[in-house]
């Protein structure tokens, strides 16, 4: 990759040619499919490791992945890909992008996983564009428009009615604490949206690519430093026993698919049409996650059902009203 779509942090530009505008839906499709296929993998997945080991793991997996690709790729990989004199790294900015933005969210995320399961986490995602317009709200001083208020509202009535409608946890989920499991998810989606506004203001020169490789690389150079203290602290821990053909596929698909090339779309995509209006396509995010989690057994109650399909007419009647404009 050789050039940076310039960033766009508003509700996106009316004048985009339709073919650019065609490939950035594109690539936000595929996200939202490897997002959604991430939610219920995750779920089978913290069945065998903590949720700091199996972030450790997953950055073992895909740095190499990331590096190699990027250097590869890209002439001047550590270098900005618009004309310009050499400039410094900014080491500061890809940490804090790194730490609290993706290491905040891997961790945030897959506790929430864990503690609530997979269909309630893929009702929670439906209020991704929600808290994308806030965070976006909150850094870029961009209010939201009128139509995202009502998609607010109809996301707390929507949550609310999946939040109370929820079974209590049956044989095997002990584990299960649903309330905090919830939380930890909308920590994970703050963290998130949060890091995606700034990473393309922060490294804005540098490619999609470059972005994705430097902070992703970061993330899991700390997750290594930081591992060690919490085993000494017994807050994580290696599988007592080697895991299975399955865990280990699954642990790959996750690492090098939803987590770094999923990572790499996204960033492509916000970098077109802006962080916004690219959350509106995570809408289909819970439905690809609860489709496949059905597959694997996981069933949502009708009250779930109800909340989901509110939170997504709040999220679909935003993005129509705003193609009309």
């Amino acid at each position: 990759m050789t050039s940076s779509p310039k960033p766009v942090t508003g509700s996106g530009r009316a004048e985009l040619p339709l073919g650019r505008l065609l490939f950035a839906n594109s690539l936000l499709l595929g996200v939202a499919f490897l997002w959604g296929s991430h939610i219920p993998a995750l779920d089978l997945l913290l069945g065998t490791f903590d949720p700091w080991t199996l972030a450790l793991f997953r950055y073992m997996v895909l740095i190499p992945v990331a590096f190699g690709w990027l250097t590869l790729s890209t002439p001047r990989p550590f270098q900005p890909t618009e004309p310009g004199p050499p400039r410094k790294l900014p080491l500061g900015r890809i940490l804090l992008l790194a730490g609290p933005g993706l290491l905040g969210f891997a961790i945030f995320y897959a506790m929430g996983v864990y503690f609530a399961g997979p269909i309630p986490a893929a009702i929670i995602a439906t209020c991704s564009p929600v808290i994308a317009t806030l965070i976006t709200w909150a850094i870029e001083h961009i209010p939201p428009r009128r139509e995202m208020w009502l998609a607010l509202v109809l996301a707390v009535i929507g949550g609310m009615i999946a939040v109370l409608s929820r079974e209590a946890p049956g044989a095997g989920q002990e584990h299960r604490v649903p309330i905090l499991g919830e939380f930890l998810l909308v920590c994970g989606m703050i963290c998130w949206s949060s890091y995606s506004v700034m990473a393309q203001r922060w490294l804005s020169g540098y490619s999609q690519l470059q972005i994705t490789g430097f902070t992703m690389t970061a993330a899991g150079v700390g997750m290594i430093l930081l591992y060690p203290m919490l085993m000494l602290l017994g807050i994580a821990q290696m599988p007592a026993a080697m895991p299975s053909l399955l865990i280990i596929g699954l642990l790959v698909y996750v690492a090098l698919l939803p987590t770094l090339f999923g990572t790499f779309l996204w960033h492509t995509g916000i970098g077109i049409v802006g962080v916004p209006v690219a959350a509106l396509y995570m809408n289909l995010i819970p439905v690809f996650a609860v489709l496949i989690a059905m597959l694997v057994g996981a069933l949502p109650t009708m009250g779930q059902v109800i909340g989901g399909a509110l939170v997504l007419v709040g999220v679909a009647q935003a993005q129509w009203r705003r193609a009309r404009k």
